[in-house]
């Protein structure tokens, strides 16, 4: 939409006449305006304005002079736009001069709005911008931003190059491995008006702006100039590795050595200085940083390289590859080695007993997770704990629990052992003491030798105990006699009110029911070993 005519004076204005209507709507209020860098004037305006009048005047005086005017303006996006800058009085000075609006909306009278200025001032700005090259790269991380800043002169019209010296702001949208930055910089113009500035984003350059700092107290700064974008020539690689051993404790070392190379021109070659790095999480495409790192180094000239790598406590793989950065994308390029770490475990409370037999039976269980074929072991020591021997072998059940039994010794420690294994780690549960003390029977004899049937026999004896090696009367044990009859395989006891006396003597009167084997042994308690006479056989008249 254009204005309905135009007008250019240098001193005052002739208005056509207008036959004017009563007011119909209230005035507008919304109006405003501002130089564009080119020296037009914009004006926010109702498009469907049937007349627009800009003026630029002298002064905020009421009688100020007209220093020009037109109508020629086009409507643009809600606004009203002068077709050409305005061209004021040769020899007017720069500077910001007031605006008076005439206009004329559908159904209103004619109305008048100030309160705009015009910058009749030098526009300087920021042009050309460019970069001396298209990507960056691993080996080029640096490029150069090249432009040119022009001054526009409202006088003549003219366009030429800013003053030397006049500065420019950047600032640079960078973007790498998932991660947005900014970059800012300044730039100082040379006798020609372009400026060169290196730039190392470590990424791409998405976009950006360059703007004027100042300039001067006349020239008036251009609206801000894109920067274009700078793309990324990513490195391909492959690399390979190997682990100096399978197994390996949480918190020690092992060795990681391998070989990289880069994909060039002329082929895979090897790739000296990368950045090699050995993780416990496999890499993703979008990682900014190496994830669960174990150990890392640079690869030598030829390309090989070898680092220790800590290992965790859930580590199942060691992955190695390159770091991640802007340039090494493709972070899926790496080598899966196999690791275990065994796990720490605990055991639950368990059970040791030495029966009167000198058996010895550990039962427990593991605390949390385990498996059907996890080996465990129980150990005895007989020295204090300084050395273990291995007295069974087994495998905790389906529900984790063990039993294991042995035979044991007069005094010892005992243990439950679990050997390291993959997910294990090696462990020996709570040492506890069991004892017991040696017996036997020293003297057993009967009288008479061949007593009547049903009548009387004396059993005497004499029962010791073993201490520090020596052997001692065993006072007030309780003893059980014994009869087994001829031709028959079953033992009946007698007596078990048989009680030694402070010399670990006793006797007690039998009644000899017919011919058979007699015998007698120790009540044995939690604190004495099992033990028993020879039989003795009686053939009874």
């Amino acid at each position: 939409m254009r204005a309905a005519a135009v007008f250019a004076l240098s001193a005052g204005v002739i208005v056509p006449a207008v036959i004017h209507a009563p007011a119909a709507h209230a005035d507008w209020t919304g109006a405003s305006g501002i130089t564009l860098d080119d020296g037009r004037y914009r004006l926010s305006l109702p498009t469907n304005a049937l007349w627009v009048k800009v003026s630029v005047l002298a002064s905020t005086a009421p009688d100020a002079a007209v220093l020009a005017s037109t109508e020629a303006l086009t409507a643009s996006n809600y606004n009203w736009i002068t077709d050409a800058p305005f061209a004021l009085p040769a020899g007017t000075a720069f500077g910001d001069y007031p605006v008076r609006v005439d206009y004329r909306l559908p159904g209103e009278t004619t109305k008048k709005w100030t309160g705009g200025t015009y910058a009749f001032r030098p526009h300087v700005g920021v042009s050309e911008l460019s970069w001396n090259r298209t990507t960056t790269s691993y080996d080029q991380r640096q490029a150069v931003l090249s432009g040119k800043t022009t001054l526009w002169n409202p006088a003549t019209g003219t366009r030429t190059a800013a003053p030397q010296g006049t500065k420019v702001a950047l600032k640079i949208s960078t973007y790498a491995t998932s991660t947005y930055g900014t970059i800012n910089a300044t730039a100082t113009t040379r006798e020609d008006g372009t400026f060169s500035v290196p730039v190392t984003p470590n990424g791409s350059v998405q976009g950006g702006t360059a703007t004027v700092v100042t300039a001067g107290t006349v020239n008036d700064p251009d609206g801000e100039a894109y920067v274009p974008t700078l793309g990324v020539d990513p490195l391909v690689y492959r690399i390979s590795a190997d682990l100096n051993k399978f197994r390996v404790l949480a918190g020690t070392n092992v060795q990681v050595t391998g070989h990289v190379e880069r994909y060039t021109p002329n082929g895979w070659k090897p790739f000296a200085g990368a950045p090699v790095v050995g993780t416990g999480t496999e890499p993703s495409y979008n990682d900014t940083t190496a994830v669960n790192v174990l150990g890392g180094a640079t690869s030598s000239a030829t390309g090989t390289f070898s680092f220790a790598a800590k290992a965790q406590y859930s580590t199942d793989f060691v992955y190695t590859s390159l770091r991640p950065s802007a340039y090494i994308q493709n972070s899926r390029s790496f080598d899966r080695s196999d690791i275990t770490v065994p796990q720490q475990f605990s055991f639950s409370p368990y059970a040791i007993t030495l029966d009167e037999y000198g058996t010895v039976t550990a039962t427990g269980g593991f605390n949390g997770y385990c498996t059907v074929t996890q080996p465990v072991q129980l150990q005895a020591s007989l020295d204090n704990g300084r050395t273990w021997r291995v007295l069974r072998s087994g495998t905790n059940s389906t529900y984790c629990g063990y039993k294991l039994t042995a035979q044991g010794y007069e005094s010892a420690l005992y243990r439950v052992y679990h050997p390291e294994t993959n997910q294990f780690v090696a462990k020996g549960g709570t040492s506890l003491k069991r004892a017991r003390t040696y017996t036997r029977f020293s003297a057993f004899s009967i009288s008479p030798t061949r007593p009547v049937v049903n009548g009387k026999m004396t059993v005497t004896g004499t029962v010791q105990r073993k201490v520090a090696g020596v052997w001692k009367p065993l006072a007030g044990a309780k003893l059980t006699l014994i009869f087994k009859p001829q031709g028959e395989n079953q033992w009946y006891w007698v007596t078990k009110s048989i009680t030694t006396d402070s010399s670990g003597r006793f006797s007690y009167r039998a009644t000899a029911y017919k011919d058979g084997s007699w015998a007698t042994y120790l009540n044995t308690t939690g604190s004495y070993f099992y033990s028993e006479t020879n039989a003795k056989y009686i053939d009874a008249r």
